[in-house]
């Protein structure tokens, strides 16, 4: 509980005390993206982010913690419609990548096809998410000046 409550006030000034927290949010909104095309990402589905996150931030509790909580947050303002919605969010990542090139290499596509299931609605839109980012890494990979 106390770490909790810890995160959610650690997560609060982010952008002050996580070190790159740009990359980490990047990293949240690619995640969020996929995860928002579901009607209702379950319980599984954040285990399934829990264990990528574990691939990627091996021995840094903190960080796996953020992007965790990082990611739910974008989905909530997604499925809220909270001045967000999933083409917002895509149009986001565009910006991001556009300005940090580097941030095509953060996309590892392998993390994001273990996140696509559900429904035969859901799938179809995640699959349309994950060709704009296969699209998006090819612009911003070619480009990369």
């Amino acid at each position: 509980m106390a770490f909790k409550f810890k995160l959610h006030f650690l997560s609060a000034f982010r952008q002050f005390l996580v070190y790159h927290h740009k990359s980490l949010e990047f990293r949240a909104k690619v995640f969020a993206a996929i995860l928002s095309a579901k009607f209702e990402p379950d319980e599984s589905d954040f285990e399934i982010l829990r264990k990528i996150a574990t691939e990627i931030y091996e021995n840094d509790e903190s960080r796996k913690a953020f992007l965790l909580q990082t990611t739910q947050e974008y989905i909530s303002k997604v499925k809220r419609k909270d001045h967000l919605t999933l083409d917002a969010l895509l149009l986001s990542i565009d910006k991001d990548m556009k300005k940090h090139r580097r941030y095509a290499s953060k996309i590892d596509f392998a993390h994001l096809r273990r996140l696509m299931n559900g429904h035969e609605d859901e799938i179809l839109i995640q699959q349309r998410v994950y060709e704009f980012l296969i699209n998006e890494v090819k612009i911003y990979s070619q480009n990369n000046t």
